[in-house]
């Protein structure tokens, strides 16, 4: 077919027609595998198990310690102090006994009592007793070395006095009929505040006067 103004050969109307829809099919093709390409997920990579512990121990690096707080002391729970037992009172010695200082020895001869070895050396049986712990005993034998003592008891301390031993069931005032001496010097003598205190096994110096008392 010619154009009869330009003198140009036009194409049959059924070949443009062809090649109009061969160009429309190409567009949606096209259109549609773009459509495919942006609509598929992307591939996810495997992680490599290496790689994802070298990640995990920088990041465990990053993590900070906790320093010491500086000047500060632990707080630490204080130990109770152990409980403390009371010591048992001691046994009160004998009034006078902590004074008396050994001065010098005797020893027994035939015929000597505890009595005449008082007199002899101006002391007392109760000193006697108590220097050389003899308790309430006044039985001396021959050949006993006896400790005298270098002072007395009490400034009127007679040779007569002597050691008692406290009975079961006794009371002070019952020690002081018994012995013929007055309860004020029986407390006197023994630094007795309370009579009624006075126990079972004590030993009490007997400030007798006369060897009758004793």
């Amino acid at each position: 077919m010619v154009c009869p103004a330009l003198g140009i050969a036009h194409p049959p109307v059924p070949i443009i027609a062809l090649m109009l829809r061969a160009c429309t099919l190409l567009i949606v093709a096209g259109v549609f595998a773009l459509t495919a390409c942006s609509a598929a997920p992307a591939a996810t990579p495997t992680p490599d198990p290496a790689a994802l512990q070298t990640r995990v121990a920088l990041e465990l690096a990053r993590i900070p310690t906790a320093a010491p707080l500086a000047g500060r002391t632990p707080l630490v729970s204080p130990t109770p102090p152990p409980a403390q037992t009371a010591a048992p009172a001691a046994r009160p010695e004998t009034p006078g006994r902590q004074t008396l200082t050994p001065a010098r020895e005797y020893t027994v001869k035939a015929g000597d009592t505890l009595s005449s070895i008082a007199v002899a050396f101006n002391t007392s049986m109760a000193a006697i007793q108590l220097l050389n712990n003899l308790d309430d005993a006044r039985i001396v034998r021959v050949g006993q070395v006896l400790k005298l003592p270098a002072g007395k008891l009490h400034p009127d301390e007679s040779p007569w006095w002597f050691v008692y031993i406290v009975q079961p069931g006794e009371t002070l005032g019952d020690i002081a009929v018994k012995f013929r001496v007055r309860l004020d010097d029986l407390r006197r003598v023994n630094e007795i505040a309370n009579p009624a205190l006075v126990r079972a096994g004590q030993r009490l110096i007997i400030p007798a006067r006369s060897p009758r008392a004793s």
